[in-house]
């Protein structure tokens, strides 16, 4: 049975890039590889079909989506190359709207050159909407620059993140993961008790933070040898000490089992440690610390009193709800993410963090307007559903997450992932 599911798997997977479907039925069947998880076989697919038809400009728009959704480096070239094929066929409203999302991208990626030139055809094409920010501005960047203390390899290890990931993805990884492991109901009671891994977590961020100061501006851990002070201070805030004279009898032996547990756990390089001593020679280890992109500026998410206690880092591993609303803002693109947090306090939008985890993915916000399941058709039905127009999309949004305690949102979001006639 599982020999003959794997056959259909493929199959169906193979078929998805094969030349002679339209465009709508491989994107349908891409999104209904990205609802059953596997969103590696839906971009391998999309990928396939547009080298199978490279002048497809509905597909190459619907998967320059993707890789926009996924946070690819691509996708503004792939929305630049399905303006080019809008523009061969005559259809300036469809190329204007790919070379908009073009120039949204490369404001991100901080290529100020390319959003010059998309911006420059995105204008020849009839849009005035769009207007760079002044040079040397940020404003254009959403996001802010983070340090968290220690290699990023360190981390990565300790909180169980992906030992590839991005600047960009560290933070939303690590939300989610604080989300779904770092809290547990306690016994009798609603409130909520932090996990083995959560505690981990703190712990080896305390530890590293000392780590961290022996490395000093250099960011280098040095010994210079077996009787140094630098020695006694690394071994004690490790958890271990010498046993032994200064030479080929020295042992490092623990004398703090939980500090020695996280020096093994996080990759210290403690055996090159131990044969330095050995031989009584210097020992140096570098000790960068790990850069991270929080989404707009790290004090837009904490309140006055966690601004007050401590860092953003320690703030979002401190609080769950935080967490979440983190999460779900960053599923939204740029574009919608961006009105939304313009036009709605971040103390309101926080507290839509259920539904926007949940159902903003497929949130859309184009040139003011929400886009809705069903389009132009649809929309009267669905502003009588939220309360508002879907003409003033920040406020249909606002209405949309309100109402009936997120249970329109969740048709919404049920409806948008339906492609093509079943929708209609």
């Amino acid at each position: 049975m599982k020999v003959g599911s794997t056959i259909l798997l493929l199959a169906g997977v193979a078929l998805l890039g094969a030349p002679g479907l339209r465009a709508n039925e491989t994107l349908d069947r891409a999104q209904q590889l990205e609802d059953a998880g596997n969103f590696s076989g839906a971009g391998t697919m999309l990928a396939q079909a547009v080298r199978n038809s490279p002048s497809d400009a509905e597909l190459l728009t619907g998967y320059a989506g993707f890789l926009e959704s996924s946070h690819s480096s691509g996708a503004a070239d792939a929305f630049r190359r399905a303006a080019a094929e809008w523009k061969k066929g005559n259809k300036t409203s469809e190329a204007a709207e790919a070379e908009h999302r073009a120039v949204l991208l490369d404001l991100i990626a901080g290529d100020r050159a390319a959003a010059e030139t998309d911006l420059a055809e995105y204008q020849a094409l009839g849009g005035k909407d769009l207007s760079l920010p002044a040079a040397g501005s940020t404003d254009g960047l959403p996001h802010e620059t983070i340090l968290i203390p220690g290699p990023y390899r360190s981390f990565a290890r300790m909180a169980a993140l992906a030992p590839d990931a991005s600047p960009a993805e560290i933070m939303p990884a690590l939300a989610r993961n604080v989300l779904t492991s770092g809290y547990q109901a306690s016994r009798g009671s609603d409130q909520l008790e932090s996990t083995e891994y959560l505690k981990l977590v703190q712990r080896y961020l305390s530890q590293v933070k000392e780590l961290s100061q022996l490395a000093g501006a250099e960011h280098v851990i040095k010994v210079p040898n077996c009787d140094s002070t630098q020695t006694n201070d690394l071994l004690r805030v490790l958890g271990y000490r010498m046993r032994g004279g200064c030479g080929s009898e020295v042992v490092l032996e623990t004398v703090n089992a939980a500090r020695a547990f996280l020096t093994t756990d996080s990759g210290f390089p403690l055996s090159d440690l131990e044969r330095a001593l050995q031989a009584d020679r210097p020992f140096s280890y570098p000790y960068e610390s790990t850069r991270a992109d929080v989404l707009y500026t790290a004090d837009y998410w904490m309140n006055p009193k966690e601004r007050a206690q401590g860092n953003f880092l320690d703030a979002l591993i401190g609080d769950p709800a935080l967490c979440r609303f983190y999460l779900g803002l960053s599923k939204l693109d740029p574009e919608t993410a961006g009105a939304l947090r313009i036009a709605i306090p971040a103390v309101r939008l926080r507290g839509y963090s259920a539904v926007l985890d949940f159902f903003g993915g497929n949130f859309e916000i184009r040139q003011g307007k929400a886009v809705v399941p069903g389009g132009a058709k649809a929309a009267s039905a669905w502003s009588e559903l939220a309360g508002s127009s879907t003409d003033k999309g920040t406020d249909f949004f606002d209405k949309l997450m309100s109402k009936d305690d997120g249970w329109l949102a969740g048709l919404y979001d049920a409806l948008a992932r339906i492609h093509g006639p079943v929708q209609d």
